[in-house]
């Protein structure tokens, strides 16, 4: 069960930091697809794609499916798309809707971003308590998980590094995200990427805000007041393509989960 909580933060990450990559004027899109591993087991394969448009709107989509190894054991199936406006080193999103299945449970959560607060449906709906762990002036200015990776990118690619601290709010939980370069470092040939040679190592913290469970055992990743890590190796998709995420890693308390990206299509 852990190892599935560090692949969910594991995916979020993945397009927190694939959204955006390197956009122009004009038209865009980005596909990337992923796989993610722990102990060389392989847990999930997925997408993303990013649509973006010359007005500086983006439409962004994310799937990740259990390993047909891991379906054997396991019914997990994540999807999630979000869709707003990208501004120089920022974003706004408008709306973002996830769904996920967990063996027989399914649930849905639909987020509209007002400029006051932030609107929440659950499908099962929250309970009272739950709901209010994040009050309104916490989720204000917040951006979900999908939609925030145009801002990292848009730093990575552009300026030459990472950097800067987010807002999240993912319906449940309010936290931030900060992004610190660590420098480059040499990647070697690896079957399970796509990129080799020199990247941007980027560290990322998940730093609790609110909504985290109190009683939790410091050592489980969502325990309140407890900074999670994840490292981030930025790499150039062939000669002359956009900085991509190459590698993403989360430790958990139990394992270490790897996120590779292992095919990227640009359009434009």
């Amino acid at each position: 069960m852990t190892r599935l909580r560090g692949l969910g933060v594991g995916l979020a990450l993945l397009p927190l930091l694939s959204a955006g990559a390197g956009a122009e004027a004009g038209a865009a899109t980005l596909e990337m697809e992923f796989a993610a591993y722990t102990g060389g087991v392989s847990l999930a394969r997925g997408s993303v794609v990013l649509d973006e448009t010359a007005g500086g709107r983006y439409h962004a989509r994310l799937l990740a499916e259990a390993s047909p190894w891991l379906s054997l054991f396991t019914n997990f199936r994540y999807s999630a798309e979000s869709q707003g406006s990208l501004g120089a080193g920022s974003v706004r999103p408008d709306r973002f809707r996830g769904e996920r299945r967990l063996r027989k449970k399914n649930d849905i959560m639909a987020l509209a971003f007002r400029p006051d607060d932030v609107e929440v449906r659950a499908e099962p709906p929250l309970s009272a308590d739950k709901a209010a762990r994040v009050p309104a002036e916490s989720r204000r200015g917040s951006v979900d998980p999908l939609s925030v990776g145009a801002a990292v990118i848009l730093s990575a690619s552009r300026a030459g590094g990472c950097g800067g601290t987010y807002p999240v709010f993912d319906g449940r939980r309010r936290y931030d995200v900060i992004m610190m370069l660590k420098g480059r470092q040499e990647l070697p040939r690896s079957s399970y990427r796509i990129a080799s040679g020199t990247a941007e190592v980027c560290a990322v913290t998940i730093r609790p805000v609110a909504g985290f469970q109190t009683d939790r055992d410091p050592s489980k990743f969502f325990a309140d007041g407890q900074d999670r890590h994840a490292t981030v190796w930025f790499g150039r998709n062939a000669s002359g393509g956009r900085v991509v995420p190459v590698t993403v890693e989360v430790p958990t308390d139990s394992a270490t989960v790897l996120v590779q990206t292992v095919a990227v299509k640009e359009g434009g």
